[in-house]
């Protein structure tokens, strides 16, 4: 029993001597990783500033406030880090002719870096963490004074070799930025011009750097994916007349494609008051879009090479109102500079996309004349397209000069059009073509834009269909236009003191009976072709020159082509000299001719 009791006792006092020496080991561990902790933190802040400044040859020093270890958890937390440019340093470089085209100016209110391991970075000059998170930084870009670098030796070396010096790999799982302040400030040309964005994350999985990732053609910039992210943007345009906000923004590396959601372009005047805030006519546009997307975009290509190659971009369910005010001067300038051919020439960014898509849109112009002080309108909606080969890359260009397009739309709402435009991109006429066919619908649907602009009314006709083809350059326009009616007849209207329209009862009545055409084919049969021949003048923009083409088929089809309209003023002259028996004689006439035409309707 003595015995028993013994072994216990020795055994209780060996395992207290355990815990007691277990005890002492961790807190001397302890003590030696706090110890080391603190004599790291000078050593790592020491080294990250020599780092950064033999790294970019003095051009960059970084500073911070606080450097914080924790080698439990294998943590890192830097504060209010500032990473900025030596203008000295820059200057000097600059003479040389070795300047960068961009600098940087980094500030960051906190970097943390978990599961980090300092002295695996210290001895093996390995760096494996598992999330590094910067916390509101604000970055700003300078682009200013572009280098001659025609004479300069290529660095062939990669990314890794350049390191390679600091570190010899670099892992992250995960990088997060929070909250950025992004501002592009382009000084290349007098004034900076300054673009910039809020609100922006960034989020890049499975960083790798070593001595064969760069040849991984899995890994965009080293990573498996960069995926970026703006919400709530809003900013105003460089002339101050809109205010242009997206709901959200996201783009992906990996998946390669980039999504714009709830777009608004809005002017940021009412329509008339607009037009206060600019010296000439110009069109006032108010746009919004549910969503743009771009797929399949080459983003190496587009980084590396500032070009952008897609294979498709789609708008979904775009509403584009546009308003003009014909109280405010032409403008002075040549409008066709605005040529689709010529606006695509002028996008800074080289561009290739295959497909450019237009789902569920609509269109409505409207148009305010002093004359009449009304406005009028015209609208499309239910528009559906397709554009093949939007591309202002001249190589390209060579292989397949023209970008064609088919459209699909309901005129007024109610009648389908069909159209098909078709541009040559390195015609140095600027020569397009296009043609189209309407269907059946009222022509009364007109009156919306031709009674408050054209002071004519339609009182009545059906239109069974049209068609027309058409050759254009940037000045003339040539074609055919066959509309096919019935039963048309309209009003000539005047406009009194106080703004209010009267029919002109004389000059409606001599219009439907001598001057117009009340049905195409006529009754013998003939189909009656509407030829057009119209030349811009500088005032008409692109979509104006169509409109004016595609008029003058139709004038003459109805037969109110210029030279009937002469022969109508001709007319008006010689009644007003006749007698007052001999014009009752005439009315009696047109009469019966009227009537006779009504009883030979009936019949049929």
């Amino acid at each position: 029993m003595i015995s028993t009791e013994k072994r216990q006792f020795k055994f209780s006092r060996r395992f207290k001597v355990v815990i007691g020496l277990v005890l002492a080991f961790l807190f001397v561990l302890f003590s030696a990783l706090l110890y080391l902790s603190i004599k790291l933190e000078p050593i790592v802040a020491m080294r990250l500033k020599e780092t950064v400044k033999t790294s970019t040859n003095g051009l960059y020093s970084i500073s911070f406030s606080g450097i914080h270890l924790n080698p439990f958890a294998g943590s890192i937390k830097i504060d209010n880090v500032e990473f900025r440019p030596n203008d000295s340093t820059y200057q000097k470089l600059l003479k040389q002719n070795l300047h960068p085209t961009h600098l940087y100016s980094i500030r960051i209110a906190s970097l943390t870096l978990k599961k980090a391991h300092p002295i695996q970075v210290y001895f093996d000059r390995e760096l494996h963490l598992k999330t590094l998170h910067i916390d509101r930084p604000v970055v700003k870009v300078y682009y200013q004074n572009p280098r001659n670098d025609n004479n300069e030796p290529e660095d062939k070396r990669s990314t890794w070799q350049r390191l390679s010096k600091y570190l010899k790999v670099i892992k992250m799982e995960e990088i997060i930025f929070d909250n950025i302040n992004f501002q592009y400030i382009d000084r290349s040309s007098g004034k900076p011009e300054i673009d910039g964005v809020k609100n922006l994350s960034i989020n890049i999985k499975d960083l790798l750097i070593d001595s064969l990732s760069e040849q991984d053609k899995s890994r965009f910039y080293f990573t498996k994916e960069i995926f970026v992210r703006i919400k709530k943007h809003e900013y105003v345009s460089r002339d101050k007349l809109y205010n242009i906000t997206f709901n959200d923004l996201s783009i992906s590396s990996s998946a390669r494609y980039a999504l714009v959601r709830g777009l608004q372009i809005s002017p940021r005047y009412p329509d008339m008051e607009f037009y206060k805030h600019v010296k000439e006519r110009k069109a006032r546009m108010h746009l919004t879009l549910n969503a743009a997307q771009l797929l399949n975009i080459d983003f190496k290509r587009l980084v590396t090479k500032r070009q952008l190659r897609a294979s498709s971009l789609t708008l979904s369910n775009a509403n584009l109102n546009v308003f003009l005010d014909l109280r405010n001067k032409r403008p002075e300038y040549d409008r066709g500079k605005n040529f689709p051919q010529l606006a695509l020439q002028r996008l800074v960014l080289n561009t290739t996309i295959d497909t450019v898509s237009i789902l569920n849109s609509a269109i409505t112009y409207s148009e305010y004349t002093p004359v009449t002080a009304r406005r009028g309108k015209v609208f499309f909606n239910k528009i559906n397209a397709s554009i093949y080969n939007f591309s202002n890359d001249s190589s390209n260009l060579r292989k397949h000069p023209w970008a064609r397009s088919k459209f699909s739309m309901l005129f007024y709402g109610k009648s389908k059009l069909s159209l098909k435009l078709n541009f040559n991109l390195l015609s140095p006429m600027y020569s397009y073509n296009y043609s189209g066919q309407l269907s059946a619908m009222n022509a009364k649907n007109f009156n919306l834009l031709s009674r408050p602009l054209a002071l004519l009314r339609i009182n009545a006709g059906k239109i069974s269909g049209a068609s027309f083809s058409v050759n254009a350059n940037y000045r003339n326009a040539k074609g055919k236009l066959i509309l096919k009616y019935k039963d048309l007849n309209i009003g000539l209207l005047r406009i009194d003191s106080n703004k209010v329209l009267h029919k002109q009862m004389l000059r409606s009545l001599v219009a439907n009976n001598v001057l117009l055409k009340e049905a195409n084919p006529s009754s013998n049969g003939i189909v009656r072709i509407g030829q057009i021949n119209y030349s811009r003048p500088d005032s008409i923009a692109f979509f104006g020159f169509m409109w004016q083409s595609i008029y003058t088929g139709l004038r003459e089809t109805i037969g109110l082509s210029q030279e009937r309209e002469q022969e109508l003023v001709d007319q008006f002259r010689s009644f007003n000299q006749k007698s007052p028996d001999e014009r009752d004689r005439i009315r009696g006439k047109r009469k019966v001719r009227r009537k006779d035409r009504r009883t030979a309707k009936m019949a049929r």
